[in-house]
């Protein structure tokens, strides 16, 4: 999967357009941890990429799912900042040319590490430190916890199956923003916690969704 992953990069490339592995994949590469879950972002946008791939479906907010010899990639196209909605989800999808304006828009810097057509790490945003020092940390302001409770519920769940630390500002967003919990729907909230529940190290998920007291919050 990974191989013809890079074919895709290459595919893109040679059409004069920028893409990357993104997301859990190279995290997990660079930890030795098997994922076979890969996600690829680019500055193609769905016109492009329909002339590129055969089988390509629309998911919305720019995300496309295409089949690259009978495997399923998500894509998605670099996007910028924008307001959000419900706590939730972008009021309005804005595309950008920009590698490093489609990573600060993401959640924590972890999972910011690239990888090229060649196999190369792109780290713009030092997310192999932070990988290292096993510790997760917010892209941005505190702010960002707010405009999407869901990164709480995320937050733990990586947290439970890397074994990392939450660093200061992402305790103090999440103890802060919790009540905003309230807002996501039960579905969405218990396929997160069944990630955390379901890990071998669901003792210690457990035991920050106690600490920063997040049960009442729940509700499911």
């Amino acid at each position: 999967m990974y191989n013809n992953a890079l074919e895709i990069l290459k595919t893109l490339n040679k059409n004069n357009f920028e893409a990357y592995i993104i997301g859990g994949y190279p995290r997990d590469l660079y930890l030795k941890i098997e994922n076979k879950d890969i996600d690829i972002c680019t500055n193609a946008k769905y016109k492009d990429l329909k002339k590129l791939f055969k089988e390509i479906k629309d998911n919305k907010y720019g995300s496309y799912k295409i089949k690259y010899k009978n495997q399923q990639y998500e894509i998605t196209t670099f996007r910028k900042e924008t307001r959000y909605i419900k706590n939730r989800f972008p009021k309005k999808t804005k595309y950008t040319k920009y590698l490093k304006k489609d990573l600060k828009r993401r959640d924590f810097i972890m999972n910011t590490l690239c990888i090229d057509r060649y196999g190369n790490y792109v780290d713009i945003l030092d997310a192999k430190k932070d990988i290292e020092e096993k510790i997760i940390r917010l892209i941005g302001s505190k702010n960002r916890i707010k405009e999407d409770s869901l990164r709480i519920l995320r937050a733990i769940r990586f947290a439970t199956k890397l074994n990392f630390k939450l660093d200061k500002k992402l305790e103090d967003a999440i103890i802060k923003y919790k009540p905003y919990l309230e807002n996501l729907s039960s579905d969405r909230k218990k396929q997160e916690l069944e990630k955390i529940l379901k890990d071998k190290n669901a003792k210690y998920g457990i035991e920050l969704i106690k600490k920063y007291d997040l049960e009442k919050y729940l509700n499911i």
